[in-house]
Order: C-alpha cells, then sequence, then structure tokens
C-alpha cells in the first residue's frame, strides 16, 4: 500500500486558500451588515394627538380629514364654543372671565379639522377672545386685550404657510440691515393686538406677538426691508 505524503507547499497553498476565505467572508458580512444599516429606515416622526391651527398636513396620519364639514353658529354661547373647540383640537380648553357673547358665523365650504380651528381662531379673535396654545394638550381662552401677556408660543414657519387667521402666536426675527426700532413705526400699522411689538437693539432682534395673519404680513415686509437695505 502506497501512503500518500502531503507536500508542505500544499499545505502551506491550503492554509492561504482558507485564510482567505475567512477574510473574504467577514468582508461579505461586513459590506451585508453596512447594506443593511444603509436601508434602515429611520425612525418615523411622531405623530401628534393634538390639533392646531398652526399644524401642517404632513404631522397627522390619517391626514387631517377628520371635521371636513360646514360650521352654522347661529347665535351660539361661547360656552358652547368652546366646547366645540376642545373636542376639534383634542386639546382642553383653560378659560377665566370671558365676555359673555353668542357666536354667529357660517362657513360657505367644507373644512378641515385644522381650517375649522384657523376659523374659529378668527371669530373668536373678532369677538375679543383669543385662543392661546399651551403646549401640546392645552389651549387658553383669554380676552384678546391679554393675549399677548399670556407668552404665545414661538411659532417658526416660513412666512408664506402661516395660516391667515387670528391665531395667536409669537415670532423671534434676527435683523441686519437696520436697528430693529426703526422698523417698529413701520410694522405698527400692521399690528392687531397692543404692545404686540418689541425691539431690542442691542441684539438685533424684533419679538412679534400677534395674531398670525398680522405677524404673517409683518415678516414680508421685514424681508422687503432686508433686502433693500442690503441693496445700499
Amino acid at each position: 500500500m502506497v501512503k500518500s505524503v502531503k507536500n508542505p507547499a500544499d499545505a502551506n497553498t491550503q492554509s492561504d486558500f482558507n485564510l482567505q476565505g475567512k477574510i473574504l467572508a467577514l468582508v461579505i458580512a461586513s459590506g451585508v451588515g453596512l447594506l443593511i444599516a444603509g436601508c434602515t429606515t429611520p425612525p418615523a416622526k411622531p405623530v401628534k394627538q393634538t390639533y392646531s391651527s398652526f399644524d401642517l398636513p404632513s404631522e397627522h396620519v390619517p391626514p387631517d380629514k377628520a371635521a371636513n364639514g360646514l360650521i352654522d353658529f347661529q347665535g351660539v354661547p361661547l360656552d358652547q364654543v368652546l366646547q366645540i373647540y376642545q373636542a376639534l383640537s383634542g386639546r382642553t380648553v383653560i378659560r377665566g372671565p370671558l365676555p359673555a357673547v353668542n357666536i354667529i358665523f357660517r362657513s360657505k365650504t367644507p373644512l378641515s379639522r385644522v381650517e375649522a380651528l384657523q376659523m374659529l381662531d378668527t371669530v373668536l379673535a373678532q369677538n375679543g377672545i383669543a385662543m392661546v396654545l399651551a403646549g401640546d394638550k392645552a389651549v387658553k381662552a383669554v380676552p384678546a386685550s391679554q393675549a399677548v401677556g399670556e407668552s404665545p408660543p414661538e411659532i417658526t414657519l416660513p412666512w408664506q404657510l402661516l395660516p391667515e387667521s387670528g391665531s395667536c402666536m409669537s415670532r423671534t426675527v434676527r435683523v441686519q440691515h437696520f436697528k430693529p426700532s426703526e422698523a417698529v413705526p413701520v410694522l405698527q400699522p400692521l399690528s392687531k393686538l397692543p404692545n404686540s411689538i418689541l425691539a431690542i437693539d442691542g441684539e438685533h432682534l424684533l419679538i412679534l406677538r400677534d395674531y398670525s395673519a398680522n405677524i404673517r404680513q409683518e415678516l414680508r415686509l421685514l424681508e422687503t426691508l432686508e433686502k433693500d437695505q442690503s441693496k445700499k
């Protein structure tokens, strides 16, 4: 019987093949891991559980179609209107002493939930009542004259996306090409609430606290002023 004798060189070659195979497997495994990591879906953005006049359609799943109806208030007492506001927004309405008013309003086209809140904000503002968001789960109903002192929420949407409604908000603007105090007389005719424009020259800041429709116009004007001044 003839014994087979292994060539040491062949053994080394086989060992090299085994080592290369392990390295290749490691590289493939690592590559697959990287591929999987790269394809992993990013965490979904938390869906809002409550609604406000500043919500975008993408912030609610399913889309905001819950109301999608008409509003017909013919002398409805304020208490009932605030109950409807609470149901639409999913927020607790916190109220203090308010004027005893009956609301008259009829919408001509179907409204989504957010659109209905924007309409209600506007109608209530016309009756001297401001709705001021308080965190994610509440909204305060206060006399309009007190709205600025209730610290309206800072809304950072571009002015083009701000609703043209009587929804209370604040916005901090940093100006570059002029003193903030110089802009106050120009902005004042566009404001609605008292003491709604605060200028801080040392920090180049304007703090606007008013209804969304008014701040929208003020931001648009400030953008134009900045562009004009930058050309000089």
